[in-house]
């Protein structure tokens, strides 16, 4: 009987482990608003351990970031539980030691790292981006681009 309930703890683990929970997008949006920052460090707008991270593009199939990933065919859908289907939402995929730990849906308006770094998975400490505006919106919101330094 005592596997049952470990088996639900390490299930409901797992499944909260890989979530679209936008708290990690709404983070970024604080701090690269908070004081005209310079630059953002990925790491500071994190609660949770990880060493590596893939930033993917809007409308990237689930199929691709699994791809990406090295995640298998019966595990996709369970580690990537969204596929991006708006201009205005990006996916990143947090690991450490190689497997996924966070995979979050990201909205642009809290910054946008269109266009995408080259030569990923990003290491957390090399995870660091300049902060440039790019566009004001008709309500007076400034867009900003976050670009790997």
């Amino acid at each position: 009987m005592r596997s049952i309930p470990v088996l639900l703890v390490a299930t409901a683990l797992a499944a909260a482990a890989c979530s679209d929970a936008s708290d990690t997008s709404e983070a970024i949006g604080r701090l690269i608003r908070t004081d005209k920052p310079a630059e953002l460090r990925l790491a500071d707008a994190t609660r949770f351990a990880w060493d590596r991270v893939f930033i993917f593009e809007p409308y990237t199939s689930r199929a691709r970031a699994c791809g990406v990933l090295g995640v298998k065919d019966g595990d996709c859908e369970r580690i990537v539980p969204f596929e991006s289907m708006d201009d205005g939402e990006m996916s990143l995929a947090f690991l450490a030691q190689g497997r996924v730990v966070r995979y979050v849906r990201h909205s642009r308006a809290n910054g946008d790292f269109v266009p995408v770094p080259a030569n990923q998975p990003l290491a957390r400490d090399d995870a660091v981006f300049r902060i440039v505006p790019f566009e004001t919106l008709a309500n007076g919101r400034t867009l900003l681009r976050l670009v790997k330094k």
